[in-house]
């Protein structure tokens, strides 16, 4: 009886284990089938997000093509926050490096400061991910976009240190951009290596850093055509314009001038103003300049009027409301070929064109938001009025012009900018010999003479023989003009030396026209000193 209770508990109690042991199965079962579901789900789910986000990434590509800059930023920035570096590092790091694109090409239009040290922030974000040895194309590409955002940070401040590093993202790049690899990013990194070495010669080595421009841009030539990759042909040619230009001022002027023309010219059959109508202003406006500089030298009305020309049609793109600071640009070198042209011909009617041109570029170039840019247009207002005194309201003109060129002067300090201090200088001597014509005038002319030995002080013979001497034969003016209120013979003498000076160093540059007249005004002074 007992055994028989014995065996039905224990069979009860294996039964217990046994339904204790199905039920676990059952639930363990039910939990890897749960799991394996849900798995299954979080694979989808990653799966469609991944998708979702590549799909993001290439519809905020395609509006940066369409120049929807701000709504191409907005796609950017929405998944870079979605993501993260660690979980998906290609896509963070594209959507990083789309951010920086966006601002630096917003960079260009306004707040260039701003924008441009956003894209540096940005890039740098996305090659913390785009290593060299991991993903050595995205890196080189990062490398070049961080290299075009330094350039553009020196034309704002740090000129030589921002530069120094473009040139060192720029080659980064093309460790791996290689000609025989990557021949068409090898020649777009070439063509803005060249670019930035063009703009390095502005600090220093001056002909060394635009002969190594003129290398880069001949070098991406080699793998561009007009009819093959047409617009980073155009964008290597203006580049190449540029630094022909830039070279016209250190060595056989008229023939690289003419080379800089060409340049542009080619560049142009590519950026119509119908397909790229900025690259098209950004041309032109060079192309101003580069006629400008050869109406020094030939068929001076002839090159200015078509400099002119070309600034207008710059102007046609280059409005104050889309383009602000391109537009302040242009309206100050057309300013400029006006007053050139007033030497020329209908002289009151061109400089007033050129004031008018001139106070449009001051409304973008205020003292608070650009400086120096300010500073360099009221020095050229200065100039202006300076003229337009001679054909009228001589007196208030003056004033006008002194007034302008002292605004300057806030900026252009000696210790900071001394070589645009020292043509401020100048410029304003100039003001005050004339403005002695009408009242003042011991007065004035002392004012003029203080000035202009203070231009002199960084208008060195030996650094610069052409500035040296301009300033020298205004001095001679001066003294000579003194001479006919007070000591006479040490005046006359003072003016000798100075216009001698003068004509010492303009013939070491083969400034002949220059030279007769600083001859005509040398025999003149001895005439009066003959005549005492």
């Amino acid at each position: 009886m007992v055994s028989s209770i014995s065996d039905s508990l224990l069979n009860s109690i294996l039964d217990l284990n046994s339904l204790v042991t199905g039920i676990t199965i059952a639930i363990i079962g039910f939990v890897l089938k749960y799991y394996s579901i849900d798995k299954k789900n979080e694979k989808k789910s990653e799966k469609e997000f991944l998708a979702k986000t590549k799909s993001s990434l290439i519809n905020a590509d395609s509006l940066v093509k369409k120049d929807m800059l701000l709504e191409a930023l907005s796609e950017y920035k929405a998944i870079s926050k979605k993501v993260s570096a660690e979980k998906y590092p290609k896509e963070y790091a594209h959507a990083k490096n789309g951010e920086g694109i966006c601002s630096l090409n917003l960079s260009k239009i306004d707040n260039r400061e701003r924008n441009v040290a956003i894209a540096i922030r940005a890039f740098e974000e996305a090659l913390g991910v785009r290593t060299v040895d991991k993903y050595p194309v995205d890196f080189a590409e990062s490398q070049k976009y961080l290299g075009d955002s330094y350039r553009q940070l020196a034309r704002v401040r740090d000129k030589e240190e921002n530069l120094n590093l473009s040139i060192q993202s720029l080659n980064e790049s093309l460790k791996i951009r290689t000609c025989d690899k990557f021949p068409l990013d090898y020649a777009i990194t070439m063509s803005s290596l060249g670019l930035t070495y063009r703009l390095l010669s502005d600090v220093r080595n001056k002909e060394q850093n635009l002969d190594t421009s003129i290398r880069a841009c001949k070098e991406t030539l080699n793998y561009l055509s007009i009819n093959e990759k047409a617009f980073y042909y155009a964008e290597a040619q203006n580049c190449l314009g540029a630094a022909y230009r830039n070279l016209s001022d250190v060595r056989n002027k008229e023939q690289n001038l003419d080379k800089s023309i060409h340049a542009y010219t080619e560049a142009l059959k590519v950026r119509t103003v119908e397909k790229y109508p900025i690259d098209y202003a950004n041309t032109q406006n060079n192309l101003g300049i580069a006629y400008g500089k050869l109406a020094d030298i030939k068929d001076k009305e002839e090159n200015l009027v078509k400099a002119i020309c070309a600034y207008e049609a710059t102007l046609s793109i280059r409005t104050v409301d889309a383009y602000p600071l391109s537009y302040a640009l242009t309206q100050s070198n057309l300013s400029i070929a006006y007053r050139k042209l007033a030497n020329l011909r209908d002289k009151e009617k061109n400089l007033n064109k050129a004031i008018h041109a001139i106070e449009e570029s001051l409304k973008i170039r205020t003292i608070d938001r650009y400086p120096i840019a300010y500073s360099a247009t009221q020095s050229e207002v200065g100039i202006i009025y300076t003229k337009l005194a001679d054909v009228q309201d001589k007196e208030k003109n003056l004033n006008k012009a002194i007034h302008a060129i002292e605004e300057g002067l806030k900026i252009r300090t000696m210790d900071k900018y001394p070589i645009n201090y020292a043509k401020s200088k100048n410029d304003l001597g100039v003001a005050f010999i004339k403005l002695a014509e009408v009242r003042d005038k011991e007065k004035n002319l002392s004012m003029a003479i203080r000035l202009f030995e203070e231009s002199l002080k960084i208008r060195t013979a030996e650094k610069f023989p052409i500035d040296y001497a301009e300033t020298q034969n205004n001095l001679g003016d001066a003294y000579r003009n003194l001479a006919a209120v007070r000591d006479k013979e040490d005046n006359l003498n003072l003016a000798i030396f100075a216009f001698e000076q003068a004509q010492k160093h303009y013939g070491l540059n083969e400034c002949s026209s220059l030279q007769n007249e600083i001859i005509l005004k040398i025999e003149n002074v001895k005439k009066m000193m003959d005549d005492d």
